[in-house]
């Protein structure tokens, strides 16, 4: 790299004074600023060189002032964002509690029971069973062991166990479980196994009994089951027939068992309530 001559940097140095010194009118302000208009005229060529080079630098100075200021705007203008953000996340959340709600009442309506609503809080396997969940009603909501539990479209599960003020809850699907169901088509009867994720597995009592895709399984029949008769269970999707003639049928469930939130446990008749309110028929 060929070296400077002892002129050029002196001429080097003297550029970069004059630049500070124009740096200096700029920021200056008021009178300086008249005095730099001056300097500017006489020294135009010399002044926009310089300018050309050290113009940013400048400019940076320029806006440090109001650095701070921007910064403390910008945090501002981003935490109202995440407000905002929250507020429309509670209020989707609150309209599809009052969906669900609306959903339960009718459920209520329709079927002549008095539920009482419960958010699912907890998940995972208890008193021997894999596919269970907690809710946060118990005892003194008139929770007890053997009730029925329905998200208003369909079964959930039954209750196992209930302490004060929650309660355990086994899934329907869960894959030790059975549910006693009809065929609402064909009026036959048989046990729908629980298979998880899948749903169910619908075997029906009769071995020459006619299961078509599209038939929809209900909770029953009445007193002979575990479950109040007559809530939708699920719709057969396939149907086989093993070399001994046992019919097979898979069904995907009325109540996806991954995706209960709130869910109503149906009383029974006459139960003392305290608490929460429970859905009458008719209200």
């Amino acid at each position: 790299m060929r070296k400077l001559t002892r002129r050029q940097r002196l001429s080097a140095i003297a550029l970069s004074v004059l630049a500070a010194c124009f740096i200096t009118l700029d920021l200056g302000g008021g009178s300086l600023r008249e005095a730099h208009t001056g300097v500017r005229g006489t020294l135009g060529g010399l002044y926009r060189g310089t300018d050309a080079l050290l113009g940013p630098a400048r400019r940076w100075l320029e806006g440090v002032p109001s650095a701070g200021t921007n910064q403390a705007r910008i945090e501002q203008l981003r935490r109202e964002v995440a407000r905002l953000n929250g507020e429309l996340a509670k209020q989707a959340a609150d309209r599809h509690t009052e969906a669900q709600l609306a959903g339960l009442q009718r459920a209520s309506d329709g079927s002549d029971h008095t539920l009482l609503p419960a958010r699912v809080i907890a998940l995972g396997p208890g008193q021997g069973f894999d596919w269970t969940v907690t809710l946060d009603v118990g005892s003194r909501g008139g929770v007890q062991a053997g009730q029925t539990v329905t998200d208003g479209a369909g079964l959930v599960g039954r209750v196992l166990q209930a302490d004060s003020d929650s309660s355990v809850v086994l899934l329907a699907a869960d894959p030790g479980s059975g549910v006693g169901v009809r065929d609402v088509r064909s009026g036959e009867i048989g046990v729908a196994s629980g298979a998880g994720p899948s749903g169910f597995l619908f075997v029906p009592l009769s071995p020459t009994a006619r299961i078509e895709v599209g038939d929809r399984l209900v909770s029953g029949p009445s007193g002979a089951s575990s479950y109040i008769a007559g809530l939708s269970v699920g719709t057969v999707t396939a149907v086989r027939t093993s070399a001994d003639g046992t019919v097979r049928a898979s069904v995907r469930p009325a109540t996806s068992p991954t995706a209960v939130d709130l869910v109503a446990v149906i009383l029974d008749p006459g139960a003392t309530v305290a608490g929460r309110a429970p859905l009458r028929p008719g209200r």
